[in-house]
């Protein structure tokens, strides 16, 4: 069975359907063919991180001439991506599912002035990673820098950023900024403020006068994973900001691009992809584009779900808070996979969701249902006019989104 699509080396094994004595049956896979918005929801422990790990695993195993065309980026916030690269030891467990231990050709970016922090795991940590300061508006260096539009820096960092621009272009940093406030008229007490401020996101370690371009992290026929969480060091707010501004300037590079593909093949030319379709991964996707209010973020991902099927964009994010998840961007899924959850809003807000299907149970039934392990869930796409239970299958690398025990730090015996 392939859930969205019907064909099979173009899709993702995902595991194998449960019946109701939770013995395992058919093959579940999931169409990777067209562009897909993908909702995986569960509570803590339930199997989220571990589904996406295997989506990103099945979309690395696509053939050749495919992948070259593609480009799969994940937004890591909470740094557990990297492990694509190690073979699960778990050797037992895929053997029940005739799967073999495999290692993936990933690469690892990383905020480049923290380079110092990821010195001792650079076999995993490949490069680093830095933006142009003038790739945010005024607006978006108050909203990182915690200042109030009614405040003096305010008024002094517009001025600062417009002098930059006029003196360096684009290609300035934020040390040209700092320069440029010490030399202004303005009172010691502003600027000092303002300073303190703009040495904070100096020492973030992602901005810089030779910033990275998007052609550059994005490429065809790779596997990226952007570590945003910067061993740390990088405030919310940064992540949110950052993840806004990779997304708009992905929407509007691949939309171009399909614009000149598709003249090409009116005109009955060969085309080549310049900038590759793209499978976006995020998880912790409420911390986002929340419900309620709106972070840097929000708007671009919203954009990306509502338009981007046409440039053959696709999304993939994990949430255990459904119910805190703008609902423009759950409405807008097309797929989801919902692991165990509990009752609240978080089951209302994928209950309404799947009440949209006309043969469906209460959200409630199928929690009923569901074995409380990790790894098992139902899967729903809009094309297909039923849930399928499903155990995802194990994980052929290695999952570094479990939780420490102290057991591992005991003597092996």
């Amino acid at each position: 069975m392939i859930i969205g699509g019907d064909k099979e080396e173009l899709s993702a094994y995902l595991g194998r359907r449960f019946d109701s004595d939770n013995e395992l049956g058919e093959p579940v896979r999931l169409d990777l063919n067209e562009p897909h918005m993908v909702t995986v929801c569960g509570k803590r422990g339930s199997g989220k991180s571990h589904t996406l790990g295997v989506m990103m695993e099945e979309l690395m195993t696509l053939p050749t001439q495919v992948k070259s065309n593609l480009n799969g980026l994940v937004i890591d916030a909470m740094g557990i991506y990297w492990s694509l690269q190690v073979q699960t030891p778990d050797t037992d467990l895929l053997e029940d599912w005739d799967l073999s231990p495999s290692e993936y050709p990933v690469k690892v970016y990383y905020p480049a002035g923290l380079e110092e922090q990821y010195e001792e795991i650079q076999q995993y940590f490949h490069e680093g990673f830095e933006l142009y300061p003038s790739e945010l508006s005024v607006e978006d260096w108050l909203y990182l820098l915690d200042i109030d539009e009614t405040q003096a820096q305010a008024g002094l960092l517009s001025q600062v950023i417009e002098e930059a621009e006029e003196d360096f272009g684009q290609y300035y940093s934020i040390m040209d900024l700092l320069d440029k406030v010490e030399a202004s008229p303005e009172s010691a007490n502003i600027k000092d403020a303002l300073h303190r401020r703009l040495e904070k996101a100096k020492n973030w370690g992602i901005f810089s006068s030779s910033g990275s371009k998007i052609e550059e992290i994005v490429e065809g026929g790779e596997f990226v994973v952007l570590d945003l969480s910067g061993a740390g060091a990088l405030p919310w707010n940064v992540r949110t900001m950052l993840t806004g501004i990779l997304v708009k300037k992905m929407y509007n590079k691949r939309s171009f691009d399909r614009s000149r593909e598709e003249v090409k093949k009116i005109k009955g030319e060969h085309t080549e992809v310049n900038f590759p379709l793209v499978w976006l991964f995020l998880d912790e996707a409420h911390l986002f584009a929340p419900s309620g209010h709106s972070e840097p973020s929000t708007d671009p991902l919203v954009e990306w779900v509502r338009q981007g099927r046409r440039p053959g964009l696709s999304l993939v994010m994990a949430t255990q808070q459904p119910g805190a998840l703008d609902n423009r961007i759950l409405s807008q899924c097309d797929t989801l996979i919902i692991h165990r959850l509990t009752a609240g809003q978080d089951s209302d807000a994928v209950g309404d969701k799947i009440s949209e299907l006309h043969d469906a149970q209460t959200i409630s039934h199928y929690m009923q249902q569901i074995p409380k392990e990790p790894g098992y869930a139902y899967a729903m796409n809009d094309d297909a006019e039923t849930i399928v239970p499903v155990k995802v299958r194990p994980r052929k690398s290695w999952h570094a989104g479990e939780s420490a025990k102290l057991e591992e730090f005991l003597p092996e015996t």
